[in-house]
């Protein structure tokens, strides 16, 4: 129960926020920051709602007046369109459903009037992110093993596209910097699917998919320059890193999968705008709280640990992506 705020240095040493961490909901499954850097969203599942937040200059978070609704469900996730101006958050069941709303300049949620929509299949722990482009929304099913599809429309609206079957125990899906390539961490499978991305929203997997990660995979996040691809292996203790190529297939980097500090579960990764930081936040430790580790990212996307002391968050066990680095 609460939000771990650390400060990243322009030469990635990372240091606590006063007052760390901050008092919110309980059972928050996902973190959300708008394009602004200032704004963040989490749902908690404890009290079933969704509460927004504003970073001020000394990384300090304030509740936003409005931005506090409550929901019919238990929220597992929530994502933003990529301006910022709506919120769709995924409501566990069997099915699950999604509801959206409009964001205010002041960071204030109202609902938008759209009917929720269903989650195809067993959607108790449903994950969300939305394309790049703004186009389209995906929920992991998790217990259902599909990647269900939406086109997003004028005013938040939500139309279903279907589903698409990927392996065991998919997790919040992440995607190539240009939108071309989508890419399902599988949790049972200890593996990667990989997809491209159709003109109509459609997936076609990639070469090669699924990939095996050496461990239980628990997120994927592609670099800013769309060439690397890195999982943490929640089960295994390590990081798999792999090449992305042009058509959307992964091959491991070398000495891929990097190890990770000991008795520590691997939970996601974060890499620092300059693309030579790596950042490891766990879900379990040994020491009771989560903490973050540091890497450096070779030229060749090779991970080697940088040397820095790991900082502890404050925050009891971080599952789900709960990580997010503001811009």
């Amino acid at each position: 129960m609460g939000i771990g705020v650390v400060r990243v240095e322009e030469d990635g040493a990372l240091s606590a926020v006063a007052g760390s961490p901050f008092a919110t909901g309980f059972g928050i499954l996902s973190v959300v920051v708008a394009p602004d850097g200032r704004t963040v969203y989490v749902p908690h599942v404890g009290d079933q709602a969704v509460s927004g937040y504003r970073l001020d200059d000394n990384g300090a978070l304030r509740e936003i007046p409005g931005a506090r609704i409550a929901l019919d469900g238990p929220p597992t996730a929530a994502q933003l369109t990529p301006d910022g101006s709506h919120l769709f958050v995924v409501v566990g069941g069997v099915p699950g459903h999604v509801v959206s709303f409009a964001v205010a300049p002041s960071g204030a949620l109202s609902p938008t009037g759209a009917p929720p929509v269903a989650v195809d299949g067993v959607s108790a722990v449903g994950m969300a992110s939305v394309d790049p482009s703004g186009r389209y929304l995906r929920v992991a099913t998790y217990i259902g093993n599909t990647l269900s599809s939406f086109a997003i429309g004028p005013g938040g609206t939500l139309l279903p596209l279907g589903s698409t079957p990927v392996e065991l125990g998919p997790v919040r899906p992440g995607y190539t910097p240009d939108g071309r390539y989508l890419y399902s961490s599988n949790e049972f499978g200890t593996d990667l699917s990989g997809f491209a991305i159709g003109a109509d929203g459609g997936l076609i997997p990639t070469p090669g998919s699924p990939y095996p990660t050496s461990g239980v995979p628990h997120g994927a996040l592609v670099t800013a320059d769309g060439r690397h691809l890195y999982v943490p292996n929640a089960v295994g203790g390590s990081i798999a890193g792999f090449d992305v190529h042009s058509d959307g297939g992964l091959t491991p980097l070398p000495g891929s999968p990097y190890a990770a500090p000991a008795a520590t579960m691997p939970g996601q990764v974060a890499v620092h705008p300059d693309g030579r930081h790596l950042y490891l936040a766990d879900v379990l430790t040994a020491h009771g709280t989560t903490m973050v580790h540091s890497y450096l990212i070779g030229p060749d996307g090779g991970l080697v640990p940088s040397g820095q002391p790991s900082l502890d968050t404050g925050v009891v066990m971080s599952d789900g992506p709960v990580v997010a680095m503001t811009p």
